[in-house]
């Protein structure tokens, strides 16, 4: 058949106009908790003063002994498995990073105490969650989490919430993220900020972690190796002792 090249050419717009309304570019988004519904989330722009406007020694802990009460968050659990691939639940997986990272902090720093949202198997409500944190006056949230797409996508990034937030928040992303992202061998896809229920709800500076992605082949066979779990919770605990510049034992 032949096409006449004038109609050839309305008809390949026609086709491009509708394809850019009905198939918008897809990007990958954190896992939601249950019942959160879609986030919207953005990059997280640098600020190169940041570091020179806020030393970490500015900021005090809460308790009268000086100790840095910190807050881990394990998300899903229980009836919310979260993202799923390969065998694999993200709520396992994250409750394994957080009691390593638990662990460490506990056992290896000297000035902080810790508490877990669930140390179990069990589901805890978005709102709880902030509400333990605040009610035990932390002085610092960190949520665990992992991501999924298309099994595509991969890498690892983090989040604060996309409001108002204290320049300390802007600062322990910073730190953490860098640390985090100077020693996984994995793409950084940078630090970001989004609505989440968690970030959103607690009293104090707060963070929200997303590994790897748990569809990615690669990042699956990673996360289902409990060495690799144990390896991510102590990087974990080493980058917030970095940021809050703790102590051996």
């Amino acid at each position: 058949m032949i096409v006449n090249s004038k109609n050839a050419f309305w008809f390949t717009l026609l086709i491009l106009f509708f394809s850019s309304l009905f198939f918008s570019p897809l990007t990958a988004s954190a896992t939601p908790e249950r019942g959160e519904g879609p986030i919207e989330k953005s990059d997280v722009e640098d600020d190169a003063g940041l570091m020179n406007r806020e030393n970490i020694t500015n900021f005090n802990a809460t308790t009268q002994d000086g100790a840095f009460k910190i807050f881990l968050d394990p998300g899903h659990g229980g009836s919310d498995p979260g993202a799923q691939a390969n065998g694999l639940n993200e709520k396992d997986v994250v409750l394994d990073i957080a009691l390593k990272t638990k662990e460490v902090l506990d056992n290896e720093y000297a000035g902080v105490e810790t508490k877990l949202s669930r140390s179990t198997d069990t589901f805890v409500e978005l709102e709880d969650r902030a509400k333990m944190a605040n009610d035990w006056g932390a002085d610092y949230f960190t949520s665990f989490h992992l991501n999924s797409f298309d099994g595509t996508a991969s890498g690892f990034e983090s989040y604060i919430y996309n409001g108002a937030v204290s320049d300390e928040t802007k600062t322990r992303q910073l730190h953490i993220h860098t640390y985090l992202g100077d020693r996984l061998e994995v793409n950084d896809r940078g630090r970001k900020q989004a609505n989440f229920s968690v970030l959103r709800n607690t009293a104090m500076p707060a963070l929200l972690l997303e590994y790897l992605f748990i569809d990615n082949p690669e990042e699956n066979a990673l996360l289902k190796k409990q060495s690799y779990r144990d390896y991510l919770g102590t990087l974990t605990a080493d980058a917030i002792a970095d940021t809050y510049d703790l102590d051996k034992k």
